[in-house]
Formats: C-alpha cells, sequence, structure tokens
C-alpha cells in the first residue's frame, strides 16, 4: 500500500489511491480522468489538477503504479525530436466573411479569414454586442462558405429569448443553434458537449465559456479547476485534433478585466476585444493573435445597420492605416535627419569614423562669398 505522508492535502490523495486502487496508480488511464473522479467526491479541502498530478508523480516514482506492457507510465520519456519540415499537419480551412474583419483574423493569405485548428477567445464590455458580432460573422460564413459546417452553442438563451434575437437579427436565421438550456435539467450538460466538440464542425461559437462553467458547476457538482480544465481542453482538443475554429466568448470585470484563468489566456490562439471608445463608439481589436500578427492593436469600428447586420467603417479604418503609414514615414524622415545632423556638426565629439572635411567647407563659403 502507498504510504500516508506529505501535507495534508498530499495525505487525502495517497489515501484515496489505496481506497480506490489498492495502493497502485491505474498506468492505463489518463491523468485528467483520475482528476475528474477523485474531485466528483465530497471533500473539505479543495485539491487542485496540478498538486494531484505532483502527488502521481510521487507515487509513480516510489513504485507504487501498475506494471504492464501496455503501461502508460514510464520512469524515462524519451522524447520526439523532429524537423518541422518533417512534421505532419492537418488541413486546416481558411473560412472569409467577406468583411473587412477577415483582414484582422490572418495576413497569411491575401484576404485573410478565420483559420480552422484556432481557439479564439472574445472579450467585451457589457452592452457592446459580442453575440451580435459573433453570430454576424458566423451568418457571413455561411453565406460565403455554404459548404462549411458551423454551430452557435448558448448556453444563457432559452427558445423564447432566441426567437426575439433572431427578430432583432433576422440574419442568424440560417445558423444552426445548440441551445444548452435544454440539457440543464436532465444533467446532460457535460455528455452534450463532449460529443459536440468531438464533431466534425468546422466552426463553433461558444456563447458563453463562463455561463458554461457555472452550470458544468451546478449541473454536474464539479469544482472550479475541475470545469476550467475539462472544458479548456476540450476547445483545444477541438481545434488541434479536429481542426475546427473555436470562438469563445468571455465576461470581463467592471473595470474592464479580462475574465478568467491565464492557462486559457496563453493555450489559445488569439484574444478578440470589442470595447467602447472615450465617445461611445464601439470597435473590435486584435490585442493577440497568432495567425495575424499585423494586424493587432488596430481598431476596427462597427455599428449595426436597419437589417441588423454589422457594418465595419472601412473607410475610417483605412484612413487610419494610411495616416499610421506616414507617420511611420515620418518617423523614419526624423530619424535620418538627426542621423546626419549628428554626422556633420557632431562627428568629431561622438568619433565619428568620416569626419567632415574642413577645408571643402571653408571652399564653399569663400563661393558664397564671392557671390
Amino acid at each position: 500500500m502507498i504510504e500516508i505522508k506529505g501535507g495534508k492535502k498530499e495525505q487525502v490523495v495517497r489515501e484515496w489511491f489505496n481506497a480506490e486502487y489498492d495502493g497502485v496508480v491505474p498506468t492505463k488511464s489518463k491523468v485528467l480522468d483520475l482528476f475528474q473522479e477523485f474531485d466528483a467526491g465530497e471533500r473539505p479541502d479543495e485539491i487542485s489538477y496540478g498538486l494531484f498530478n505532483g502527488v502521481i508523480k510521487k507515487i509513480v516514482a516510489e513504485g507504487h503504479y501498475e506494471r504492464s506492457e501496455a503501461s502508460t507510465i514510464h520512469s524515462v520519456v524519451e522524447p520526439e525530436i523532429v524537423k518541422v519540415e518533417d512534421m505532419e499537419f492537418p488541413s486546416f480551412g481558411l473560412f472569409t466573411t467577406g468583411k473587412k474583419i477577415d483582414d484582422l483574423f490572418s495576413d497569411h493569405e491575401e484576404g485573410g479569414g478565420l483559420y480552422g485548428g484556432t481557439v479564439n477567445i472574445v472579450i467585451g464590455e457589457s452592452g457592446v454586442g459580442k453575440s451580435t458580432v459573433m453570430l454576424d460573422l458566423l451568418a457571413s460564413v455561411a453565406s460565403e462558405n455554404p459548404e462549411a459546417k458551423i454551430l452557435y452553442i448558448s448556453s444563457e438563451m432559452t427558445r423564447n429569448d432566441i426567437m426575439f434575437y433572431y427578430r432583432k437579427t433576422p440574419a442568424i436565421g440560417n445558423v444552426p443553434t445548440l441551445l444548452l438550456m435544454d440539457y440543464v435539467k436532465s444533467g446532460q450538460l457535460a455528455q452534450v458537449l463532449e460529443k459536440t466538440f468531438n464533431g466534425d464542425y468546422d466552426i463553433i461559437l461558444l456563447d458563453s465559456y463562463q455561463d458554461v462553467l457555472v452550470k458544468l458547476k451546478e449541473v454536474h457538482g464539479w469544482k472550479s479547476t475541475k470545469a476550467e480544465s475539462w472544458l479548456t481542453n476540450m476547445m483545444i482538443d477541438a481545434a488541434e485534433k479536429n481542426g475546427c475554429s473555436v470562438l469563445a466568448i468571455q465576461h470581463m470585470t467592471k473595470g474592464g478585466q479580462y475574465v478568467g484563468s491565464t492557462y486559457l489566456k496563453h493555450a489559445t490562439t488569439a484574444m478578440l476585444e470589442l470595447r467602447f471608445d472615450s465617445s461611445g463608439l464601439r470597435y473590435v481589436e486584435f490585442t493577440k493573435n497568432r495567425r495575424g500578427g499585423s494586424g493587432t492593436g488596430k481598431r476596427l469600428y462597427y455599428k449595426l445597420d436597419e437589417a441588423g447586420q454589422v457594418v465595419y467603417d472601412v473607410a475610417r479604418f483605412n484612413e487610419t492605416e494610411e495616416l499610421r503609414s506616414i507617420e511611420n514615414v515620418e518617423t523614419l524622415r526624423q530619424q535620418d535627419l538627426s542621423l546626419r545632423f549628428e554626422q556633420v556638426f557632431l562627428g568629431g565629439a561622438f568619433g565619428s569614423s568620416d569626419p567632415v572635411d574642413e577645408d571643402a567647407d571653408l571652399v564653399e563659403l569663400e563661393r558664397d562669398d564671392e557671390n
């Protein structure tokens, strides 16, 4: 049996393996699956996944694990080193909306677009239109790419809510929608989400990430750590293994700060923010984007037309970019003039390797006097 030692929480983990698995770590099971099983029990102290994983490593190092040829836990792991040119890459789709936001999503292909195999977090202030902008994006993708399989997952709206939303924004009428509220009472929330994210969808919009975490805890009795790791890893797997592009709407605090763990923030492909400027106008802006670095930090303003569609202010965006280009040229010109000034007048003081020809200057001055 496993020796009961360490801190209070470590002892709880060790006692659990003694009681549930006769004092050994089942090597055919994934650590995350074991943690979910462990975390489902009632305990006075919350034990994180990191601590649980650390205790498992200690127990395995002590020799308490299943020994078999098919064992997935080894004392020594040989890293696989492969040249990038020899790696096998999945085939990911590139989906366009036909709107200016395509240029911000990616810059690898002319015209941009939303790449498959990505996880994109969408955050924004209350009332800025996160759901509206993202649903418009899905509707536009469906119009431009009829073969694309898209899905909108709403964790907050009921059928009555979506009816009024549809009246306001008719463009979403052709967007396939999954209402998670239908599965809350039946206790099938996790099963439905898992089956959906393991499907063959090209784009999934999750609205919203934070609300799904709350419902997972309420419906299944999960703790925050388990719910967040389960949902985040499932989103990442959908992108990495299935080539899906995941768009997850996330809330912000009243102070305008991102809500969520740093793990979610750093593990995802892009961070798209929707905000109000000082004048109350709405804009979208990428603060992080591994597929479109040239588009980060650029504001694209938008508004809703009478049909409920999102209209981007392309003219304002282009004017801003033109001014930015002029400013960059002027900055370079000023730097060049400053450098030439130093070379001509301060060369000696800075030890220039090309000193000024003083005699030549005198000749020029004499000619000026003659004139």
